[in-house]
């Protein structure tokens, strides 16, 4: 996922030029995803923090950390080929997260994160499994495994409860032969936290 999802343009200054543009730059972002590389495994772990929100995620210790946050959205890249440049990874971790859904689409969060998932089916090669969705608290939480391509791809897609406005789409893939060899890498580092949130009750308190 080299290419970031846009901005909302203007601050979301047309909610339904926003909302298609916002999908169509996720969707062309995912399929946009891989490259090829060489088989190699990584059992050493190290704890990530993602800034600007102080999230944390556990990352093989080789693995690249890139940033790439563009006024409400928010997006972070782990892979294990380096990235930098715009060049395509074969095996990583992307997590995005669009805040402000409702102002830039019209569409709930909740209902943003279900249009993606159904586009990502509709244009899958084979849908593999589907998870139901399951309340974390702070967010819900549904899940997609497809292949499309030469890759495997597993996404993990969150909204906001309690009216928090706010969508998370997940994508950890690889190349269909190299899915056995990361997927425990994968399930590792889908346990991860999006924002520390003693880190804004602190500042809140100053």
């Amino acid at each position: 996922m080299q290419a970031a999802p846009a901005a909302y343009p203007n601050r979301y200054a047309s909610q339904t030029v926003a909302g298609r543009r916002t999908m169509k730059s996720l969707l062309k972002a995912l399929s946009r995803a891989f490259g090829t590389t060489t088989i190699a495994q990584t059992t050493e772990f190290v704890t990530q923090v993602l800034e600007p929100t102080g999230g944390k995620i556990t990352r093989p210790k080789d693995w690249f950390y890139a940033e790439g946050h563009r006024g409400p959205t928010y997006i972070w890249t782990l892979s294990r080929e380096d990235g930098s440049g715009g060049v395509p990874y074969t095996t990583g971790v992307r997590i995005q997260a669009f805040t402000g859904v409702k102002g830039g689409t019209g569409k709930t969060a909740k209902q943003f994160i279900l249009d993606v998932a159904a586009a990502r089916r509709q244009q899958a090669a084979k849908v593999i499994s589907v998870r139901d969705e399951q309340n974390q608290g702070l967010l819900s939480r549904i899940g997609l495994e497809t292949e499309e391509g030469p890759h495997r791809i597993l996404y993990s897609l969150f909204w906001g409860n309690n009216d928090l406005d706010i969508a998370v789409v997940s994508i950890a893939g690889t190349t269909k032969e190299l899915w056995d060899t990361f997927r425990p890498t994968f399930d590792r580092m889908a346990e991860f936290e999006l924002i520390d949130m003693s880190r804004f009750e602190k500042a809140g308190d100053a």
